[in-house]
C-alpha cells in the first residue's frame, strides 16, 4: 500500500492507496456540490489500463448494505481487466456526508450519479465512461443520465417500477420486531434500519425504468435468474434506438442476505465484467499507470478532494490506513476543536460481517454523536471484513475471525503514532461485543482502559463454532421462552401444541430457572483454564474472564435490549462474579426498551445512542 502523505501532497492529507495484487484502490470523497460523497476508486498498479473508466451505482436502503462486499469484488474484476472503477456512497448513506432524513432524496441522488460520471470523464479525463447499477441503483442511474454522453449502461436486477420497491420496504417495515404503528414520523418507512421519509416514499414511488432516457450505446439488462425477466423493459430502450442485451445471472438473491450469510455472486461479476470487457475497448490504452498516479494526485489536489470532510460545524470525519499488512482500513470521526487529552478515543468494532458502517448504519450514527461530545472514535473494518482486505479471500467475512485481536492492537498501535499517547476505549455490538469483551479480559496494555459491550450473543468462540453450536445456544433459547412466558398469545400456541418445546420442556426450564432441577448446560469445555492470549480463549470461563477484566483494573459496561438473551447468558453462566462486579461498581449494566438485536428502528436507536454519550459524559466529561 501506498499512502500519500502530507509532504507529497503539499501540505494536504488528501488521499490514501491500498494495494492488494495488481490492484489499487484510492479512497477519497467526491464533490458534489456541498454534499461531498465517500468513493472508492479500483485500478491497475503498475500496468497499462484502458482510457475507459466505469462508475458502479449501489442500491439504496438495507440493500447498499448487504451489497457492499459484492460490489467492491465487482470493482476489483473491472479493474484487473484494465478498466478503472469508481464506487460510490450515496449523500446521507455509508460514510458520505448528511443522513437519510434530509429532503430532496431522489433530487439529490440523482444529481449525486451524474456527479460520478462526470468526475470520470472532467476530472480524470477519461475519454469513455460506463455505468454498472444494482436494484434500485439501476433504476437511478438511468433517470440520472438522460443529459450525460456516456457509452454502456448495466442494469443489474434492476427496480422496474419504484412504487413496487418502496411496498416492499413498507411490508418490511410493518413485520419489523419493535414496529408499533404511528410511533414513527407520519409516513416515515424503516426497513431493516434504514428509513424512507414520506416525501422520500412518494418520489422514489414515482420512479420507473420506462421514463428513463439514457444518453447511452448500449444497454445490458442482467435479470436475475429466480424471477421472471419483464420483456417491457428490453422493448423500451430498444424503442430508444439503443443496442440492447439481456441475460438471467444468479447469486442477487445470495448477495443481498444478511452480510453474515451474504456470498459474493462470483457468476454474476463474471458475466457483467465479461460483457463491459468487450464493449469498453476504445481503441487506444493510456499511458502506463505512474503518470496516471500523478495526474490523479494532481487532480486531486487542485480540486480539493480529500479524506476530510465537515459532516457538521463541529465534527469533521478522515479515511485513515491504520496498517499497511494485514491491511486495515477505517474513518475516524472527531470534533473540530482539538479533543481534550483526557477523553478516551473510542474505537468501533465491525458488528458481525457488515462493514463499517454497522446495521442500520448506526456506527455512523454513533460516532458523529460522539464526536459532536468531544471524543475521537474510529469506526474500523477489521481485516477480512468491509474494506480492510484479506490477502487471502478465504479469509474474508469471518464474523469472529481470531485476528481480531492482533488488528485490534495494530489500531491501538497506529492510532497512538499519529495522535500520541491516549487511552482507548472498544466498542461493538454482538460479535464486535465479543471482541471488546475478550480483548479487556486479555490485554496487558494499560492504555485500554474500557470495553463497552451491546448486545453480546456469546462471550466465548472458538474457531469451528457457529451460534447453532455454541454453549450459550440453549441459554438464548431459554431466554426466548422465558421472555414469552408473560405473552398470552405465546402460552395459547404452547398449549395448542403448536410450539416444538411442549409443555413439558416449558415446566423443565422454568423449575432450572428456579433452581428446582438442575441444568443440563455443562459443556466439557468448561473447565477453568488460564488464556494464553489475545486470541480466541481456549477454554469456556466466564467468570475467570470476568476476573481478569477487573483485575486489568477496566470497567466493563453492557447495553441490552430488554428482549436480547445477553445478560441472561452472563447470570447465567457467571451469576455470583457478575453481582460482585455490579456492587463494587466495576460493572455498569443498561437496558434500552423495545429494541430489537441490531436497534433497526430509529427511535429505539437513538435511545441506545443517548445513553452511550450520558454514559461516557458520566465516565470522562463529568468527573475530569
Amino acid at each position: 500500500m501506498t499512502t500519500l502523505t502530507a509532504e507529497t501532497t503539499a501540505g494536504m492529507d488528501i488521499s490514501h492507496l491500498v494495494s492488494a495484487g495488481a490492484i489499487q484502490r484510492t479512497a477519497f470523497y467526491l464533490a458534489c456540490g456541498e454534499q461531498p460523497l465517500f468513493a472508492w476508486l479500483h485500478r491497475l498498479d503498475g500496468r497499462r489500463e484502458r482510457d475507459h473508466g466505469v462508475v458502479i451505482v449501489p442500491p439504496i436502503g438495507f440493500e447498499q448494505l448487504h451489497a457492499h462486499r459484492g460490489l467492491r469484488h465487482l470493482a476489483d474484476k473491472l479493474a484487473r481487466l484494465g478498466i478503472p472503477t469508481l464506487r460510490f456512497d450515496w449523500h446521507g448513506t455509508g460514510d458520505s456526508s448528511g443522513d437519510d432524513t434530509e429532503p430532496e432524496r431522489l433530487a439529490t441522488w440523482l444529481a449525486n450519479a451524474r456527479s460520478a460520471v462526470n468526475w470520470m470523464k472532467d476530472e480524470l479525463g477519461y475519454a469513455k465512461v460506463s455505468v454498472v447499477g444494482l436494484r434500485f441503483g439501476a433504476t437511478l442511474a438511468a433517470l440520472a443520465l438522460d443529459q450525460v454522453e456516456f457509452e454502456n449502461l448495466v442494469l443489474w436486477a434492476p427496480v422496474t417500477n419504484g412504487r413496487g420497491s418502496v411496498r416492499e420496504m413498507h411490508v418490511i417495515d410493518m413485520m419489523s420486531e419493535g414496529h408499533i404503528a404511528g410511533s414513527e414520523a407520519a409516513g416515515t418507512i424503516e426497513a431493516a434500519g434504514f428509513r424512507l421519509t414520506a416525501e422520500t416514499a412518494a418520489a422514489l414511488s414515482k420512479t420507473s425504468l420506462m421514463q428513463s432516457k439514457p444518453l447511452c450505446r448500449r444497454v445490458l439488462v442482467a435479470n436475475r435468474d429466480d424471477s421472471p425477466a419483464d420483456q417491457r423493459v428490453i422493448d423500451h430502450f430498444a424503442k430508444l434506438g439503443l443496442d440492447v442485451e439481456q441475460f438471467a445471472i444468479p447469486g442477487v438473491s445470495q448477495m443481498l442476505v444478511e452480510p453474515h450469510k451474504g456470498l459474493v455472486p462470483e457468476i454474476a461479476i463474471q458475466k457483467i465484467a465479461y460483457w463491459m470487457d468487450q464493449h469498453a475497448d476504445s481503441g487506444e490504452d493510456c499511458a502506463t499507470s505512474e503518470p496516471r498516479i500523478e495526474e490523479l494526485t494532481s487532480t486531486l489536489v487542485q480540486n480539493q478532494l480529500s479524506l476530510s470532510i465537515l459532516c457538521s460545524p463541529t465534527v469533521r470525519e478522515t479515511a485513515i490506513c491504520l496498517s499497511d499488512s494485514p491491511n486495515l482500513f477505517g474513518i475516524l470521526s472527531e470534533p473540530t476543536t482539538r479533543p481534550a487529552a483526557n477523553l478516551p478515543t473510542i474505537i468501533l468494532l465491525n458488528a458481525g460481517a457488515a462493514y463499517r458502517i454497522g446495521p442500520g448504519r448506526m456506527n455512523v450514527e454513533m460516532a458523529r454523536q460522539f464526536a459532536s461530545h468531544g471524543f475521537r472514535c474510529l469506526r474500523i473494518d477489521l481485516n477480512g471484513l468491509g474494506d480492510s482486505i484479506a490477502t487471502d479471500a478465504s479469509q474474508e467475512n469471518d464474523s469472529y475471525a481470531p485476528t481480531a485481536f492482533r488488528d485490534i492492537g495494530l489500531t491501538m498501535q497506529a492510532l497512538r503514532q499519529r495522535f500520541g499517547p491516549q487511552q482507548f476505549v472498544l466498542m461493538g455490538l454482538c460479535s464486535g461485543a465479543y471482541a471488546s469483551f475478550q480483548a479487556s479480559a486479555q490485554f496487558d496494555d494499560p492504555d485500554l482502559i474500557e470495553g463497552i459491550l451491546i448486545n453480546p450473543l456469546t462471550y466465548f468462540w472458538q474457531d469451528g463454532m457457529s451460534l447453532e453450536t455454541a454453549p450459550t445456544k440453549e441459554l438464548i433459547r431459554e431466554h426466548y421462552y422465558l421472555s414469552s412466558a408473560l405473552q398470552p398469545a405465546k402460552w395459547l400456541k404452547l398449549l395448542s401444541g403448536r410450539s416444538h418445546i411442549g409443555v413439558g420442556g416449558a415446566l423443565r426450564m422454568v423449575a432450572q430457572r428456579l433452581g428446582l432441577i438442575g441444568s443440563r448446560r455443562t459443556s466439557k469445555m468448561s473447565n477453568v483454564t488460564e488464556n494464553t492470549g489475545p486470541s480466541h480463549p481456549t477454554t469456556q470461563d466466564l467468570t475467570g474472564d470476568l476476573k481478569r477484566v477487573v483485575a486489568s483494573r477496566r470497567q466493563l459496561s453492557m447495553f441490552f435490549s430488554t428482549t436480547d438473551p445477553g445478560y441472561s447468558i452472563l447470570l447465567g453462566q457467571a451469576r455470583r462474579q457478575t453481582k460482585r462486579m455490579l456492587r463494587r461498581q466495576q460493572l455498569s449494566v443498561t437496558f434500552i426498551e423495545n429494541a430489537d438485536h441490531t436497534f433497526s428502528r430509529h427511535a429505539a436507536r437513538q435511545r441506545l445512542i443517548d445513553s452511550l454519550c450520558q454514559h461516557l459524559q458520566r465516565r470522562f466529561v463529568s468527573c475530569s
